[in-house]
C-alpha cells in the first residue's frame, strides 16, 4: 500500500544518545539488511494469507474549494506476497476517487507483485543506507537508517526507516516517493507504522500530506480494519481435515452397512 504526504517542518528525528548498544557491539548496516531479509522470508513463509478492510480516505484545501472522497477496499493477501485489492465502495468527490484514490490502489497492487517487491525491497541493489541511531517506536527498540533510491521511480522512496532490534520488521517507514504516483500531486511524502500481531508485522496506520498540481493541499489518511491471519499450519491443518473427511458417498455407504 502507498500513500503520499509532506513532512511537517520543524519535525526532527530524536535518536538516542548516550544509551543503547555501543557502536562497536551492534551490527552492521549489512548485517541489518541481511537479519531483515531472512526473517522477512521467514515471516512470509510462515503466513498463508490475510484479508482486511480499509477505508482510504482524502481531504482537499485550496483554490478549488474544499473537497473530499473514500473509498472502501478489500484486501486479501496471499503467501506468494500478492495483494488483490478490490474496491467495494466510494463516497465524494467522483475525480478524487477515480484520479486519486484508485490510482493509489492501483500502485499499492502494482508493487505487491514480484517485480514491484523487487523494485521496492530494502536491499543495497536498490538503495544507499546510513546508519542514523537508535529509537524506541511504540516502546520498540529499533535501528534508524537513512535511504536513498538508486534508480527513482513511483514504486521507490527516499527517507527513514525503522527497523525493531529483536526480531528485525519494518516498524516505520517516513519520507517521499522518488516520482509522484499521480498527475495531480506534485510533491507528496509519507508516514507509514506497522504493529505486530503475532509473529507477524502488518500495517497500522498511513498518513499523507500533498501538494496539488492544480493548487491547494490533499491530506490522506488510511483506516486499517482488522485483520482475518490464517498461517501457514493452520491452512496445513485445515488442508488435512479437508482430506480425512469422508464423502457423501462414503457416508451413505457406512450408514447402509447394518
Amino acid at each position: 500500500m502507498r500513500c503520499w504526504v509532506t513532512a511537517l517542518a520543524g519535525i526532527g528525528l530524536c535518536l538516542a544518545t548516550g544509551q543503547g548498544m555501543r557502536a562497536e557491539d551492534r551490527p552492521s548496516v549489512d548485517a541489518i539488511l541481511l537479519r531483515l531479509q531472512q526473517k522477512n522470508a521467514e515471516r512470509q513463509g510462515a503466513l498463508e494469507s490475510y484479508t482486511s478492510e480499509r477505508l482510504y480516505r482524502v481531504e482537499y484545501h485550496g483554490n478549488g474549494g474544499e473537497h473530499h472522497g473514500a473509498i472502501n477496499v478489500h484486501v486479501t493477501y496471499t503467501d506468494q506476497g500478492a495483494k488483490h485489492m478490490t474496491v467495494v465502495s466510494e463516497t465524494g468527490s467522483k475525480l478524487i476517487c477515480d484520479r486519486v484514490l484508485r490510482k493509489m490502489v492501483e500502485t499499492e497492487q502494482e508493487s505487491s507483485d514480484k517485480a514491484g517487491r523487487l523494485q521496492t525491497m530494502l536491499s543495497s541493489s536498490n538503495y544507499n543506507f546510513e546508519f542514523l541511531g537508535e529509537e524506541a517506536i511504540d516502546g520498540v527498540e529499533s535501528w534508524v537508517l537513512r535511504v536513498v533510491p538508486r534508480v527513482e521511480n513511483k514504486l521507490t522512496y527516499r527517507g527513514r526507516v525503522w527497523i525493531s532490534e529483536d526480531d528485525f520488521a519494518v516498524v516505520r517507514v517516513q519520507g517521499e516517493l522518488a516520482k509522484s504516483p499521480s498527475w495531480w500531486l506534485t510533491r507528496s511524502s509519507f508516514d507509514w507504522r506497522y504493529a505486530r500481531h503475532g509473529e507477524f508485522w502488518l500495517p497500522e496506520s498511513s498518513a499523507a500530506f500533498s501538494h496539488v498540481r492544480l493548487g491547494g493541499d490533499a491530506t490522506l489518511t488510511i483506516e486499517y480494519g482488522g485483520y482475518q491471519i490464517v498461517t501457514q499450519s493452520q491452512a496445513g491443518q485445515t488442508k488435512a481435515e479437508v482430506s480425512h473427511r469422508p464423502s457423501p458417498v462414503q457416508i451413505a455407504e457406512w450408514g447402509s452397512v447394518k
